[in-house]
């Protein structure tokens, strides 16, 4: 009898788990560790399901509101949709700075010609930085920070009710992605700054010692010395990697509040 009124209670409310089932599916989408053609599509459809029967059980969503026909709920799905999708790009965007600072020092040490599929974007990207990048998703994993963004799109049903999300006319959120963007660059910048400056110094004194012996090949010679200098300097803040990720994990904790708070009404 308990199982009949259990399955009796989610046919009547399919709509709702519909709608939470919808915007799951948007946040994971982008989320790092979770997105990506790496994950395959059953294992993730293992994971939002029973996430959004959870959270329908929680009784965090006892009602949503729409135009009755299948119009209205198609709008309420979209709306849903976009917005755990604006949230989790939010992350996205911090946790890619690893490839931004891995650009900038691939370019420097010669690496540049070397790169591989990212399979969220399905663009190449540096293998410097898709290393650096693991490292983060391996620390994400260890720190339990993965399950502390769960929590996050767990609350946002209570911060966020179902249908108040403004999407249409929210100049909010579109300033806070430009801000995210510019904020990616900058920090880009910083990560590599060690690798740069090394390198820099290298070049002047390759500089001077072309002055000095005219008759070397600077292009033969640089090129290894570059390399090896480049790599032992990336091998030097391999230590460092958890304050990175510390910062980089406070800032995109920042950036999903901060866009949880630009879609309120």
């Amino acid at each position: 009898m308990e199982s009949s009124a259990l399955f009796l209670d989610l046919f009547n409310n399919i709509d709702i788990l519909l709608v939470v089932l919808v915007r799951l599916t948007g946040f994971f989408m982008m989320l790092p560790l979770f997105s990506g053609s790496s994950i395959p599509v059953t294992l993730r459809i293992m994971f939002i399901v029973p996430l959004a029967y959870i959270i329908y059980s929680s009784g965090v969503v006892t009602s949503i509101s729409y135009y009755d026909s299948i119009f209205g709920l198609g709008l309420l799905l979209i709306k849903e949709f976009f917005t755990g999708f604006s949230m989790s790009f939010a992350v996205y965007i911090i946790f890619t700075i690893m490839y931004m600072a891995g650009q900038f020092i691939d370019y420097q040490i010669g690496f540049s010609m070397v790169s591989v599929l990212d399979p969220v974007s399905q663009i190449q990207v540096p293998i410097t930085g898709n290393l650096l990048n693991i490292f983060m998703l391996l620390i994400l994993i260890h720190s339990g920070g993965f399950h502390v963004f769960v929590a996050t799109i767990y609350r946002s049903f209570d911060v966020l009710p179902i249908g108040n999300a403004v999407i249409l006319n929210n100049s909010t959120v579109p300033l806070l992605i430009i801000d995210l963007v510019t904020e990616y660059f900058s920090l880009g910048v910083q990560l590599a700054v060690p690798i740069i400056g090394t390198i820099m110094i290298v070049d002047i004194s390759m500089g001077f010692l072309v002055k000095a012996a005219p008759q070397m090949n600077v292009f033969v010679v640089g090129m290894p010395i570059k390399l090896i200098v480049g790599l032992v300097v990336l091998y030097a803040i391999v230590p460092a990697i958890g304050g990175i990720y510390d910062f980089i994990y406070e800032q995109s904790m920042e950036a999903l509040l901060n866009i949880m708070g630009g879609l309120q009404p």
